[in-house]
Protein backbone atom coordinates (compact mmCIF):
# COMPACT_ATOMS: atom_id res chain seq x y z
CA UNK A 1 0.00 0.00 0.00
CA UNK A 2 1.18 3.02 -1.07
CA UNK A 3 1.07 6.80 0.12
CA UNK A 4 0.17 9.11 -2.56
CA UNK A 5 1.71 12.29 -2.76
CA UNK A 6 -1.27 14.66 -2.05
CA UNK A 7 -1.58 12.95 1.13
CA UNK A 8 2.32 12.78 2.04
CA UNK A 9 2.12 16.55 1.53
CA UNK A 10 -1.11 17.16 3.55
CA UNK A 11 0.70 15.54 6.35
CA UNK A 12 4.11 17.48 6.08
CA UNK A 13 1.69 20.45 6.20
CA UNK A 14 1.30 19.91 9.35
CA UNK A 15 5.06 19.62 10.55
CA UNK A 16 6.01 23.43 10.94
CA UNK A 17 9.52 24.39 10.31
CA UNK A 18 11.66 27.45 10.82
CA UNK A 19 12.37 29.25 7.85
CA UNK A 20 15.37 30.27 6.70
CA UNK A 21 17.05 31.90 3.54
CA UNK A 22 20.20 29.46 2.10
CA UNK A 23 22.32 31.55 0.00
CA UNK A 24 25.57 30.90 -1.87
CA UNK A 25 27.67 33.04 -4.47
CA UNK A 26 30.32 31.44 -7.12
CA UNK A 27 32.19 33.80 -9.93
CA UNK A 28 29.45 36.86 -8.87
CA UNK A 29 26.73 34.93 -8.94
CA UNK A 30 23.99 35.63 -6.35
CA UNK A 31 21.95 32.19 -5.83
CA UNK A 32 19.40 32.20 -2.67
CA UNK A 33 15.62 30.45 -1.43
CA UNK A 34 13.69 30.08 1.28
CA UNK A 35 14.38 26.55 3.24
CA UNK A 36 12.36 24.65 6.19
CA UNK A 37 14.07 21.65 6.20
CA UNK A 38 17.57 22.49 8.05
CA UNK A 39 18.51 20.64 11.09
CA UNK A 40 21.68 20.52 13.21
CA UNK A 41 23.99 17.29 12.83
CA UNK A 42 26.50 17.32 15.38
CA UNK A 43 28.10 20.27 17.42
CA UNK A 44 31.82 18.69 17.05
CA UNK A 45 32.61 19.24 14.55
CA UNK A 46 29.87 21.82 14.11
CA UNK A 47 27.74 20.73 10.94
CA UNK A 48 24.12 21.25 10.00
CA UNK A 49 21.88 19.60 7.29
CA UNK A 50 19.61 21.12 4.72
CA UNK A 51 17.40 19.79 1.54
CA UNK A 52 17.29 22.07 -1.18
CA UNK A 53 15.47 21.79 -4.37
CA UNK A 54 17.67 21.11 -7.62
CA UNK A 55 15.38 22.63 -9.94
CA UNK A 56 16.08 26.14 -9.36
CA UNK A 57 19.49 28.19 -9.86
CA UNK A 58 20.55 28.20 -6.16
CA UNK A 59 21.42 24.46 -5.92
CA UNK A 60 23.34 25.25 -9.13
CA UNK A 61 25.59 28.12 -8.18
CA UNK A 62 25.71 25.93 -4.55
CA UNK A 63 27.14 22.93 -6.24
CA UNK A 64 29.95 25.14 -8.00
CA UNK A 65 30.54 27.26 -5.06
CA UNK A 66 30.59 24.35 -2.36
CA UNK A 67 29.86 26.84 0.26
CA UNK A 68 26.53 28.28 1.27
CA UNK A 69 24.95 30.34 4.39
CA UNK A 70 22.13 29.14 6.46
CA UNK A 71 20.13 32.49 7.53
CA UNK A 72 17.50 31.85 10.09
CA UNK A 73 15.08 34.50 9.64
CA UNK A 74 12.84 36.39 12.00
CA UNK A 75 9.03 37.56 12.22
CA UNK A 76 9.65 40.85 11.08
CA UNK A 77 11.50 39.00 7.73
CA UNK A 78 8.38 38.08 5.92
CA UNK A 79 8.99 39.69 3.12
CA UNK A 80 12.17 38.65 2.45
CA UNK A 81 10.97 34.84 3.18
CA UNK A 82 8.36 35.88 0.38
CA UNK A 83 10.87 36.88 -1.75
CA UNK A 84 13.27 34.06 -1.64
CA UNK A 85 10.36 31.61 -1.81
CA UNK A 86 9.34 33.45 -5.30
CA UNK A 87 6.23 34.69 -3.99
CA UNK A 88 6.61 38.08 -5.46
CA UNK A 89 7.14 38.89 -9.17
CA UNK A 90 11.24 39.46 -8.49
CA UNK A 91 13.37 37.60 -10.86
CA UNK A 92 15.87 34.82 -9.15
CA UNK A 93 18.82 37.42 -10.56
CA UNK A 94 17.03 40.44 -8.35
CA UNK A 95 16.23 39.02 -5.31
CA UNK A 96 19.47 40.30 -3.21
CA UNK A 97 18.35 43.89 -4.37
CA UNK A 98 16.90 46.22 -1.49
CA UNK A 99 17.85 44.01 1.10
CA UNK A 100 21.11 44.58 3.48
CA UNK A 101 23.54 41.63 3.56
CA UNK A 102 27.12 40.87 3.77
CA UNK A 103 29.75 38.25 2.92
CA UNK A 104 30.89 35.62 5.44
CA UNK A 105 34.04 34.00 5.47
CA UNK A 106 33.71 31.81 3.16
CA UNK A 107 31.88 34.24 0.68
CA UNK A 108 28.53 33.46 0.99
CA UNK A 109 25.95 36.52 1.63
CA UNK A 110 24.40 36.41 5.11
CA UNK A 111 21.41 38.30 5.87
CA UNK A 112 21.78 41.32 8.43
CA UNK A 113 18.96 41.44 10.98
CA UNK A 114 18.57 37.18 10.65
CA UNK A 115 18.45 35.63 14.01
CA UNK A 116 21.49 33.52 13.46
CA UNK A 117 23.94 33.04 10.53
CA UNK A 118 25.37 29.91 9.60
CA UNK A 119 27.94 30.14 6.83
CA UNK A 120 29.24 26.43 5.74
CA UNK A 121 31.47 24.85 3.43
CA UNK A 122 29.86 21.61 1.60
CA UNK A 123 31.18 18.57 3.43
CA UNK A 124 29.29 16.02 1.42
CA UNK A 125 25.85 16.73 -1.18
CA UNK A 126 23.94 13.29 -1.43
CA UNK A 127 21.16 13.55 -4.81
CA UNK A 128 17.89 12.45 -3.39
CA UNK A 129 15.12 12.44 -6.09
CA UNK A 130 14.14 15.95 -6.55
CA UNK A 131 16.68 17.59 -4.02
CA UNK A 132 20.01 17.77 -2.49
CA UNK A 133 20.85 16.85 0.81
CA UNK A 134 23.68 19.44 1.50
CA UNK A 135 25.77 18.69 4.62
CA UNK A 136 27.76 21.43 5.35
CA UNK A 137 30.19 22.11 7.77
CA UNK A 138 30.18 25.93 10.13
CA UNK A 139 32.73 27.89 9.91
CA UNK A 140 31.47 30.38 11.16
CA UNK A 141 28.14 31.81 13.58
CA UNK A 142 26.60 35.40 14.05
CA UNK A 143 23.63 35.72 16.31
CA UNK A 144 21.44 38.36 16.84
CA UNK A 145 21.39 40.19 19.50
CA UNK A 146 18.00 41.35 18.95
CA UNK A 147 15.24 39.63 21.17
CA UNK A 148 12.88 38.89 18.09
CA UNK A 149 10.53 36.27 17.60
CA UNK A 150 11.39 33.45 15.26
CA UNK A 151 9.49 33.09 11.93
CA UNK A 152 7.86 29.73 11.73
CA UNK A 153 5.64 27.97 8.06
CA UNK A 154 3.11 25.64 8.52
CA UNK A 155 0.23 24.76 6.80
CA UNK A 156 1.09 26.89 3.84
CA UNK A 157 1.43 29.96 5.92
CA UNK A 158 4.27 31.90 7.40
CA UNK A 159 3.58 32.32 11.08
CA UNK A 160 5.22 33.88 14.47
CA UNK A 161 5.02 32.46 18.21
CA UNK A 162 4.24 34.34 21.18
CA UNK A 163 7.66 35.81 22.78
CA UNK A 164 6.76 35.00 26.20
CA UNK A 165 8.99 31.68 26.07
CA UNK A 166 12.40 33.43 26.49
CA UNK A 167 13.68 34.47 28.98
Amino acid sequence: MGVSPEIFKQGMRQLGGAVTVATTAYDGELGGLTVTSVMSMTAEPPRLMACINKSGITFSILSRAQRFCINVLSADQIAIAERFAGLTDLNQEDRFDGIDWHTGVTGAPMIDGALACFDCTVSEMIEASSHGVIMGDIQSVEVSQANNAPLFYMNGQFATIDDQYRH
